[in-house]
């Protein structure tokens, strides 16, 4: 594989590298992958073990393998949904590789999800390059599009979660600006374009990053057209509305059931917080965020730690094992 390590947060993409160079950059990710997937495993197994007398494993007994097919069925639908997005997206920057094949890059980009750097996503465009020669610059915005287009949907279900809870007036308040702003920031660009230049002006460095943030806002009128946006939309909400059923599902199964703005805001916030934290894959901000706002709409301690670990298996780790199965498929040459 091309040399994976770069920084695509500072606008530097993957270069063409000799295959024989390639595979150890992918195979120490993968190992990192590995390791950080069993450690997660042995903490949970821990974490039960030590507390198998208490009500936490009470609490884990409720859960019947009914209800953990129903999670994973519920995320795999997610993924799906969010796959049909990026294949939407591809179209509307004109990425002309066949929708299956897309669809194998968004699972294979899977894998790499707890790897710094995003370096999961970065992978999808460097396979559209390898197999049907998709420039970077024409590909980069679709990563820059799908990842505006989860904020989005996530804030929006957020936003419907706490108006349906008639609780948290500030929280409301601060996802209806926060989805005002990023839906400008798709349907307006020269509005994004006056901010960037506001921006570079004020802290007159990094001129490389500016200037790839100009690339990817000329494109975005390509996805600002209802047609595309609309369909964009509609599908990045129902695969985030999965992820909350999840999350209702498995508080539902321990005996504390949520209402769906409940469930809405709790699972999209601690998603947000997971964001935010820039962390690979929300790894320890959204498992403690997600602990601490159930235990904020009620849910009991030992309910609450079941449903966190069963949650963030079937929402990450099941996504990551799905990119290990789809990864060498997305490898081999056509």
């Amino acid at each position: 594989m091309a040399p994976l390590a770069s920084r695509p947060e500072a606008g530097i993409l993957p270069a063409p590298a000799a295959e024989e160079g390639d595979a150890p950059r992918l195979g120490r990710a993968l190992r990192r992958t590995a390791a950080m997937l069993a450690a997660f495993l042995l903490a949970c197994a821990a974490l039960l073990w030590f507390t198998r007398d208490s009500d936490m494993m009470a609490a884990a007994t409720l859960l019947s393998p009914g209800v953990i097919l129903a999670c994973l069925a519920l995320s795999f639908a997610n993924y799906i949904l969010r796959g049909l997005r990026w294949v939407l997206l591809g179209r509307a920057f004109g990425v002309t590789a066949p929708p299956a094949r897309q669809m194998l890059y968004f699972f294979a980009g899977f894998a790499l999800t707890v790897t710094p750097g995003k370096l999961g996503e970065v992978v999808r465009l460097w396979l559209l390059r390898r197999h049907h020669g998709v420039p970077y610059a024409r590909s980069m915005p679709l990563l820059a599009g799908d990842r505006v287009m989860d904020m989005v949907a996530i804030c929006l279900l957020a936003l419907a979660g706490a108006a349906l809870t008639s609780h948290y007036l500030l929280v409301t308040a601060v996802l209806a600006v926060a989805c005002v702003a990023l839906l400008a920031a798709l349907t307006h660009a020269p509005l994004l374009l006056h901010l960037i230049d506001w921006a570079e002006r004020r802290l007159r460095r990094a001129p490389g990053l500016f200037a790839k943030a100009r690339e990817v806002c000329a494109t975005l009128p390509a996805i600002g057209r209802p047609g595309v946006l609309l369909p964009a939309l509609g599908l990045s909400c129902l695969g985030w509305l999965a992820e909350c059923l999840v999350l209702m599902l498995v508080v539902h199964a321990l005996g504390t059931p949520i209402g769906l703005g409940e469930g809405m805001l709790v699972f999209c916030l601690a998603a947000v917080a997971g964001a935010v934290s820039l962390l690979p894959g929300g790894l320890g901000a959204a498992d403690v965020g997600l602990l601490g706002l159930l235990r904020l709409v009620g849910v009991p301690e030992p309910a609450a730690i079941v449903a966190t670990i069963l949650v963030r298996l079937a929402t990450l780790w099941f996504a990551v094992l799905l990119g290990l199965a789809a990864l060498p498929l997305a490898l081999r040459r056509r």
